[in-house]
């Protein structure tokens, strides 16, 4: 276990110097968008199904549902490229 946290700890200090912070952040920031996005619109979708199963209104709740989805998405885009435009100072 201690050799494993060592190479976890040494990983990390490869990645902290020399403005590497900033790559490993993009990298998981733009790891995240698309699986929030596709999250989001696949939710609405699947609990708009759900909804017109259940109350028989196939498939204006699905499709509301899953449009509503796509514009969260976004709002969540527009949120984080905003944050990840922001430097420390600025917050």
């Amino acid at each position: 276990m201690n050799g494993e946290l060592a190479i976890v700890n040494g990983f990390e200090e490869f990645l902290m110097k020399d403005g590497r912070k900033g790559w490993l952040k993009a990298v998981s920031v733009g790891s995240t968008i698309p699986v929030t996005f596709v999250g989001s619109v696949m939710g609405g979708f699947y609990l708009g199904r759900y909804l017109d199963n259940l109350l028989g209104s196939r498939p204006w709740l699905q499709l509301l549902l899953m449009f509503g989805g796509m514009v969260l998405g976004g709002f969540y885009l527009v949120y984080v490229l905003k944050a990840l435009g922001t430097s420390d100072d600025e917050k």
